[in-house]
């Protein structure tokens, strides 16, 4: 089974629920980068509040770039971004399970802001001991619109089945299976699931690090309970 996304900031968990269902992932790095948006930030739990963690990126004049052109802009927006993490979840049981690794990465001084999300994201997919495979959309060199992109990049891995976020049916036009193949299409949807955080109100759709940083190893188990065929 295949699937195909964005690489985004910090994903959320539902992110990560839609992973662990498919053997390979295509992240969908050259289509157009829109600024604002899950590809540079996403919610923690901070002072008890849902708070956004932005990376600031070089997007002046540059309205048109593609998501792997995106370069990170200073080095004093990561540290302000681990510095937040910190204060947000020191707290919290597992936090030295991961803050030091995660940290690492953000270090690196990634010049582009895909290899810094794609990094992230494989890093957590291994701390929940999810076996898949990446891609990278650029590396088939497609010139395509975009329901016209994922179809042609589903043939091109000769898959079975094609998963998918229910958002995405209207864009795919409410297929079933892909045109003149026998790949199936199957859509999904994610329902919110309560887990344990710190403090007493429960606040949905926060970055995979809230789930990690408070369930560690039973993180996989609780992300697998929202995740709903269509």
């Amino acid at each position: 089974m295949l699937g195909i996304s964005q690489p985004t900031f910090f994903p959320w968990i539902g992110y990560f629920a839609f992973i662990d269902k498919i053997d390979k992932l295509i992240f969908l790095d050259d289509v157009q980068f829109e600024k604002r948006s899950w590809q540079q930030r996403n919610n923690i739990k901070l002072n008890n509040q849902k708070h956004l963690l932005t990376i600031s990126v070089k997007s002046k004049g540059k309205f048109k770039q593609k998501i792997s052109e995106v370069e990170i802009l200073d080095d004093k927006n990561i540290y302000l971004i681990k510095k937040k993490i910190f204060h947000a979840y020191n707290k919290s049981p597992y936090f030295l399970n991961y803050y030091e690794n995660i940290c690492n990465i953000l270090d690196k001084k990634h010049n582009y802001l895909s290899k810094l999300n794609i990094e992230l994201i494989k890093f957590f997919t291994k701390e929940l001991s999810i076996k898949i495979n990446f891609d990278c959309s650029s590396n088939y060199s497609l010139n395509l619109d975009k329901e016209k992109l994922i179809f042609e990049i589903c043939k091109l891995n000769n898959c079975d089945q094609y998963l998918t976020t229910i958002g995405s049916e209207n864009y795919l036009k409410g297929y079933s299976v892909i045109p003149d193949t026998n790949i199936k299409i199957s859509y999904f949807k994610y329902d919110d699931v309560e887990y344990v955080q710190t403090n007493n109100n429960f606040i949905p759709k926060l970055s995979i690090l809230d789930l990690l940083f408070n369930e560690g190893i039973n993180s996989i188990k609780i992300l697998r309970k929202g995740f709903k065929l269509i």
